[in-house]
């Protein structure tokens, strides 16, 4: 499987592998595919459909799977986790899909497994882009096996900081020396949109706003923070933006015990940007970000993987990069930087919240977290070394059958 020719100056042709259904909602992923599409590569996504949109840029090449598809592969690589079975997929897929590369990235564990598997087929040089840890003692030695077999043959890892690094050392059997450090942060400094979230959901002008984005799942403590809001000092209202439009509808069981607050001191937005870089109407006239973790230990995803949450927060650095300070819990990386470069405060749990609000208006908050992004986020500050390594990786490769 060799794509582009080097010598005839021929674009790279690049699979990437990505089962969470939602590229375009990681800030990761979208830069990378930004930066592949900007040095002339060919982009193959294989994802399953879901509810995250999905745009169709120029050069990239849409291949979703269905319902059915993504049944059968959750009971071939999670629940059997068979070598076998998963071999015949990718091999059906290879044969009905796929075209030569000059690379394959694999996204997480299913899309590690199913990059190590062309790899076996074909020869072709694979990474490894990590954003959630599999922990075995929070599934089995049978479930990380095929994981940790397609570990050991990448070029190239990627994970967000040293503290997640050294857990998927430890997990995947992984090498140091093939490791980048990538934060999960976009590219360059956020602008405000033409028009606000807030004005268009009918926040009085002289309110202040708190707004929680992303996830509002129980580990996220949404339910919390909005039983949180009566408390909050006079003058300031709550925004909720599921990243997917699906507010009310994902927290109809909370909203319940809050209906009073609902269009008052409490806003529900139902909307969602096609990409996680385009936060500018959603953000603008933000005055408070708010990022809240709870481990909850009822699955693989939200337990350890939490738990060892470092700086794997994409809500705190889409923050950052509108210069919105945020109020977070002590939990992973980003509060003892919040304490020491002063973006932000440390908030024990929601119920603190309301202490922190008017401390966090100073305008030296603001600046900082702006700066703070720049200096340390900004996919821009590590694009080209990324470029560097991912070009090292395309280098040809005999295959092994």
């Amino acid at each position: 499987m060799s794509g582009g020719d080097p010598s005839t100056g021929s674009p790279k042709r690049i699979l990437i592998i990505h089962t969470d259904g939602n590229t375009f909602n990681n800030p990761s992923l979208k830069c990378v595919i930004d930066l592949l599409l900007g040095k002339g590569c060919e982009i193959d996504l294989r994802y399953p459909k879901s509810n995250a949109p999905m745009p169709s840029p120029r050069g990239v090449r849409l291949l979703p799977y269905g319902r059915i598809a993504k049944h059968v592969k959750a009971n071939v690589f999670d629940r059997l986790a068979s070598r076998r079975l998963a071999t015949l997929c990718v091999r059906a897929e290879k044969l009905a899909l796929y075209r030569d590369y000059d690379l394959i990235i694999g996204v997480d564990r299913q899309g590690l497994i199913e990059a190590g598997i062309l790899h076996r087929l074909t020869g072709t040089p694979y990474v490894f882009f990590s954003f959630e840890i599999m922990f075995a003692s929070e599934t089995s030695v049978r479930y990380k096996a095929l994981e940790r077999e397609a570990a050991a043959g990448v070029s190239l890892w990627l994970v967000q900081d040293e503290a997640r690094a050294r857990q998927l050392e430890l997990e995947n059997g992984l090498q140091a020396a093939n490791r980048f450090l990538l934060p999960l942060a976009s590219a360059g400094a956020g602008a405000p949109g033409p028009r606000r979230l807030r004005d268009l959901l009918g926040v009085p002008e002289d309110m202040h706003v708190a707004i929680a984005i992303g996830s509002v799942e129980g580990w996220s403590m949404t339910g919390r923070i909005l039983q949180s809001v009566a408390g909050w000092p006079r003058g300031w209202a709550l925004i909720v933006h599921e990243r997917y439009g699906r507010t009310r509808e994902r927290l109809r069981a909370e909203l319940a015990q809050v209906a009073h607050l609902v269009g008052r001191t409490i806003f529900l937005s139902h909307t969602a940007p096609e990409m996680v870089d385009d936060m500018g109407a959603v953000l603008a006239g933000i005055a408070v970000g708010l990022a809240f973790y709870e481990p909850d230990f009822k699955g693989s995803y939200t337990g350890r993987n939490l738990q060892h949450l470092g700086m794997a927060s994409g809500k705190i650095s889409t923050y950052l990069r509108y210069g919105v300070p945020v109020i977070l819990n002590d939990i992973g990386l980003y509060p003892g930087e919040a304490r020491h470069f002063g973006f932000g405060r440390v908030a024990e749990a929601p119920e603190q919240i309301a202490a922190h609000l008017n401390l966090c208006r100073d305008e030296h908050c603001g600046s900082s977290a702006r700066r703070y992004f720049l200096e340390k986020l900004d996919f821009n500050v590590h694009a080209q070394g990324l470029w560097s390594r991912l070009r090292e990786a395309m280098a040809p490769r005999g295959a092994q059958p």
